[in-house]
């Protein structure tokens, strides 16, 4: 399904990334051991520059096949998220950037992200807002019902009950991205990449991706 076909749209767009490095700058540092779940050509690690303990993951064999030739100072393996090949408390940050849609058991993909990531440390998500503006107004002609990949789309609350009830405690929830809008399309992406290239790109609740940083409780793990 994830073959070289379906990533033949897929743009680097170095803002994005820029932006997620930034975030992640602010929970690490260089020695942090982050894992990068749905890397795809491993981009993100591109502006991490000097750090030492990157790791990335993909269900498809062809994207991580393209992220090694692209990034040899990471270590890139073909995984399912849903079943992490990974030592128990092992990350002290994962993100999860457009890659929660995509999974036939978010219940399942979280439990195993919750098992190898450290006490204390951090899970960054994005994923589609069907709260957004933009699907109220464009309804089944979203952006999101566009992949049939994207077979687990939930507004925020489904999320941070997923989070809690997976011993994580919730430090920010926002939403992120205008590029679908459905009035002054170009107007809307072009203040969209504007508000990336000055790294505040987040947008009360309105966006078309909803964003939650979370932490995960030292005191209980989960099963």
């Amino acid at each position: 399904m994830f073959d070289k076909d379906y990533f033949k749209n897929y743009k680097e767009q170095s803002f994005k990334w820029l932006f997620w490095s930034s975030v992640v700058r602010k929970y690490t540092n260089k020695e942090s051991k982050i894992l990068e779940l749905g890397c795809t050509y491993g981009y993100l690690f591109k502006h991490l520059k000097g750090y030492k303990n990157l790791f990335g993951i993909d269900i498809s064999k062809h994207a991580i096949n393209v992220a090694k030739t692209l990034n040899q100072k990471a270590i890139f393996e073909t995984q399912d998220v849903q079943d992490l090949k990974f030592p128990k408390n092992n990350f002290d940050l994962i993100l999860a950037i457009d890659v929660l849609e995509h999974l036939p058991n978010p219940k399942k993909g979280i439990q195993e992200i919750s098992k190898v990531l450290k006490p204390n440390g951090i899970l960054i998500i994005s994923t589609p807002n069907p709260d957004s503006y933009s699907h109220k107004i464009k309804k089944k002609q979203w952006f999101a019902y566009k992949d049939p990949t994207h077979i687990s789309i939930h507004n925020k609350e489904y999320w941070l009950n997923l989070l809690k009830t997976n011993n994580f405690r919730i430090k920010k929830t926002t939403t992120i991205d205008l590029f679908d809008y459905p009035y002054l399309n170009k107007i809307a992406r072009l203040l969209n990449l504007i508000l990336y290239r000055i790294k505040s790109p987040f947008i009360k609740n309105m966006g078309d991706n909803s964003v939650i940083i979370a932490q995960l409780n030292p005191e209980r793990r989960s099963n």
